[in-house]
């Protein structure tokens, strides 16, 4: 899931070329289908694999690999995807592909795990896991929010917990885990590649490979729930944002970007340039001119004027502004277009050299997420931010993926919002009617 990508030159696009090329694009992708056609292997001797799992990363799209190895995908939107294929026993198969690109039947070899990887994932797991850690465990992985009240793992059993001479939590599980999330209406086989939680700096990093079934299909009575549940998850949630960047319409979407780098502080440089000329003299701050006229005759106009001008003591303030930082975040409001460029016809690149903060608009900050965190309980919008930690680019396509994640951390609303209750698949498509 997790590409290395090289730096490269940031070629900044035209809000036109954006709305035209990538906007057409996502368009085609609406209404263009596509097939995939494959064939898995043994790596090491070249026999076809039965009974493998192969999907296209957090969608609805996978199957199941016949006797013959043999695989096929239907439906598939046009664009790029990341293609899984895993088995008990194999090291899971990862690729960006683009279904149109692909000439005849797609070949995967498997590699069956080395005995070194094996050892690993058994080493010395604690036999008390989740009685220690299983509500820690749960409560990042599936949430705090309200739909991880109806989202749950049912085979909880399988979960290892490891605790690191680091004092970090390692989470892993030989098998996918099955989770049901009756908050959205889906039934999802979630491979756990990577679970670690640091409890000296509370920093998590997990990453892994989910294929969506959607439940609407066996519940019917509950599928218009299900689809207004789907519609308020979705707006303000990062999968929006991802889209909305890579057609231009962050703005219009409800999106606002501040940049959080520091600039000069304005007030204390006026401040150094205003007791630099009047040294130990008093500043004063005219407030306003007061005109009297003098009329000799009412019936006549004045014959004269006198003026008084109105001041006020600003010697302390400046004063105490020599004291203040020499730099302050800037709060700047950044425009869509600063912040990306075309990769390539179907991939924009998202990058900003300072934090970037982001706010949706367009909801109310969740009560328990207000309740939660102290230091955001004046918050009325979700608000979050954007580091680029490495200062290399992530990629974006038109259905919300984004790749180089490593490049990227998250914090404040998005980083609680994000997680297992409240993902939705790249095949999803919100409409707003």
């Amino acid at each position: 899931m997790f590409a290395l990508i090289e730096q490269k030159l940031i070629k900044k696009f035209t809000k036109i070329l954006l709305l035209h090329l990538l906007v057409l694009s996502s368009i085609n992708s609406s209404f263009s289908q596509n097939s995939l056609r494959g064939r898995v292997i043994n790596a090491e001797t070249n026999e076809p694999l039965t009974s493998i799992s192969v999907y296209l990363n957090s969608t609805s799209i996978g199957t199941v690999t016949d006797k013959e190895g043999v695989f096929v995908l239907l439906g598939i939107p046009a664009g790029k995807f990341r293609i899984v294929a895993s088995g008990i026993g194999f090291e899971t198969f990862i690729k960006l592909v683009n279904v149109k690109e692909v000439q005849g039947e797609l070949s995967i070899s498997l590699k069956p795990k080395s005995q070194e990887l094996k050892s690993l994932e058994v080493l010395s797991p604690d036999p008390n896991g989740w009685t220690k850690w299983g509500d820690l465990f749960t409560n990042i992985f599936i949430g705090y929010s309200r739909n991880a009240d109806d989202c749950h793992i049912e085979n909880a059993e399988i979960l290892k917990f490891r605790l690191n001479v680091d004092n970090s939590l390692a989470v892993y599980a030989a098998e996918p885990l099955h989770i049901k999330n009756y908050a959205l209406g889906y039934d999802i086989m979630y491979k756990l590649e990577e679970f670690e939680f640091n409890f000296a700096n509370k920093v998590v990093v997990y990453n892994g490979y989910a294929l969506f079934k959607d439940l609407s299909l066996s519940f019917p009575k509950s599928a218009n729930k299900w689809l207004e549940a789907r519609k308020d998850t979705y707006q303000g949630s990062l999968l929006h944002f991802m889209r909305a960047f890579f057609v231009n319409h962050l703005e219009a979407e409800g999106f606002e970007m501040r940049s959080l780098g520091y600039i000069s502080n304005p007030l204390k440089d006026s401040a150094k340039k205003l007791f630099a000329i009047h040294k130990d003299s008093v500043i004063l701050d005219t407030l306003f001119h007061e005109i009297s006229l003098n009329f000799d005759d009412p019936t006549k106009p004045p014959t004269s004027f006198n003026t008084t001008t109105v001041t006020n003591d600003v010697s302390k303030k400046f004063k105490s502004a020599l004291l203040q930082p020499d730099s302050i975040i800037s709060r700047q409001l950044v425009s869509a277009d600063s912040i990306g460029f075309m990769e390539d016809s179907s991939t924009a690149g998202l990058y900003f050299p300072d934090s970037l903060e982001v706010s949706y608009k367009l909801k109310e900050v969740p009560i328990r997420y207000k309740r939660l965190f102290k230091s955001h309980k004046n918050e009325t919008i979700p608000i979050s931010q954007f580091v680029f930690i490495n200062k290399k680019p992530v990629y974006v396509l038109g259905n919300g993926y984004y790749y180089g994640p490593y490049d990227l951390k998250i914090t404040g609303f998005w980083a609680w919002w994000e997680t297992i209750a409240n993902l939705l698949p790249f095949d999803y498509n919100y409409s707003n009617k």
